[in-house]
């Protein structure tokens, strides 16, 4: 997991906690925020663990049913035969496994969360004056978190406005205030990065919201996030061509080297 990927995640998080006006965000301990925010992963990798292990049991008992109630078992009382099964139910036991396999794979991004936003603290005693000063080393992917991060919240408080007009625009016409406030704050974190962090590609502003849509929203939720950022797609390529906000029908289709700017 790359430290940008940790920074969005941790900004989808953190974003809920910080306060709307502008003047009190430079009072916030994001540290702690931070902290918070990592116990809460922390939190979220045990439960899709929990869940993995769910999804595993089921996809074996309903295997174990498929067994014990097959006509050719009905009147074995030790051991059953091997029976047929449909490649209906071939495909349902595969989805559950995958997406058990999906849960394991996201708490394992976890410890390295963990380890690249947690730095190393140093306790150095001094031998004249018998006291112990605390010296934090950051490690140069901490840093990249950090900053990434918190260009990823000025940039957003600084172009909200006119992100939220953007949305409101957009195909799916759904009022940003109406919105559920997690589908809302990945939709903003990708146009903050689409239309004004320049050395971000495009596609990978809105492949990294689609990430983040599987791993904090619904799957219907899902779905209507692709739907806005399809309409993001084109306008920010226009936007970084020009400087200007237009509709979809006013933009003429960029070619495939603008579209991935």
């Amino acid at each position: 997991m790359s430290a940008r990927s940790i920074a969005r995640e941790l900004a989808v998080i953190v974003l809920p906690q910080l306060p709307k006006d502008k003047a009190k965000l430079d009072k916030v301990e994001l540290k702690t925020l931070i902290a918070k925010s990592v116990s809460l992963l922390v939190d979220n990798a045990k439960q899709n663990l929990a869940d993995a292990n769910a999804l595993l049991l089921k996809a074996a008992g309903e295997i174990s049913d498929t067994e014990v109630e097959h006509p050719d078992n009905q009147d074995k009382i030790e051991e059953l035969q091997p029976v047929n099964v449909t490649t209906q139910q071939l495909r349902n036991q595969v989805e559950l496994i995958e997406r058990a396999l999906q849960l394991t794979a996201e708490a394992l991004d976890i410890p390295e969360i963990i380890l690249l936003t947690g730095g190393k603290s140093i306790a150095v005693p001094c031998k004249k004056c018998k006291t112990t000063s605390t010296i934090h080393i950051a490690r140069d992917e901490e840093t990249e978190i950090m900053q990434f991060f918190m260009l990823l919240i000025e940039t957003l408080n600084e172009h909200k406005e006119e992100i939220d007009n953007f949305l409101q625009q957009a195909k799916a016409k759904w009022r940003v205030e109406r919105m559920v406030s997690i589908d809302r704050d990945i939709l903003r974190l990708a146009c903050a990065e689409a239309l004004y962090l320049h050395d971000v590609p495009i596609n990978v502003c809105i492949s990294e919201a689609v990430e983040l849509s599987h791993r904090f929203a619904d799957e219907r939720a899902a779905k209507f996030i692709n739907g806005v950022l399809g309409d993001l797609s084109a306008t920010a390529s226009h936007f970084r061509r020009t400087g200007e906000f237009k509709s979809l029908e006013e933009i003429e289709p960029a070619t495939e080297a603008e579209a991935t700017l």
